[in-house]
């Protein structure tokens, strides 16, 4: 970093989170502008939008391994992580409901994404509930690992997407999805289930149940 340049914080709402809850990234993007953050667009433009030295917020995962690649000396931090630390953010009171986390296997090597995630629930007043395949244990992502990989996501981070091409990929039919996903969703307990990631979303929708994403319950006060 050249010198006379500041440190910026950019915030990152990923494209798919943005088109499967436009209103509640709006906000999160407002309150965001209010505390003078930039507003980035996309993770996988070809051109570097970060300097030495500069923080990026997300509430992706896949914007996450992405990031970790393309900008591996930029601090890569959660949105969840980050309203945590702001005292006046305005939290919603859920008295108590109970929800199950549906922890996802992109962020299972996480433990601060995934704390974060646990201690927004509790600030809400959750009731949280947890999975057997939780934190470090989970193996779910929906049905992403059931599908080859985009093609501009192997071109902006080939060598993440190489390795879970050689190791994790176990490709499936339209058919198979369905399938395991409505036997996925029969081991939920409660009504509501977060989710903090767009495979989990998919995958846990493709089987027949309506998963929360936690941008539209940090949504609700701002």
């Amino acid at each position: 970093m050249s010198k006379g340049e500041s440190i910026m914080l950019h915030y990152l709402p990923g494209c798919d989170v943005r088109k499967n809850h436009p209103e509640a990234v709006a906000k999160m993007q407002a309150y965001m502008e209010n505390k003078g953050i930039v507003i980035d667009q996309c993770c996988r433009v070809k051109n570097k939008f970060l300097q030495d030295g500069d923080t990026i917020i997300h509430n992706c995962t896949l914007c996450q391994l992405i990031l970790n690649e393309v900008y591996p000396d930029n601090e890569c931090l959660s949105l969840y992580e980050y309203v945590l630390n702001d005292r006046s953010f305005p939290w919603a009171d859920h008295q108590g409901e109970m929800i199950t986390i549906q922890d996802c296997w992109r962020s299972r090597n996480n433990k601060p994404l995934q704390f974060a995630i646990r201690e927004c629930l509790k600030r809400m007043h959750y009731t949280i509930i947890e999975m057997d395949e939780n934190y470090s244990k989970t193996t779910y992502c929906g049905v992403w690992l059931n599908n080859a990989p985009e093609k501009d996501c192997i071109e902006i981070a080939p060598k993440t997407f190489a390795k879970i091409a050689k190791n994790h990929l176990h490709l499936l039919s339209l058919e198979e999805q369905i399938k395991n996903m409505e036997q996925w969703v029969q081991q939920y307990t409660t009504k509501q289930i977060l989710v903090y990631c767009n495979g989990c979303e998919k995958g846990i929708r493709l089987g027949g149940k309506r998963p929360i994403h936690l941008i539209e319950l940090l949504s609700e006060g701002l």
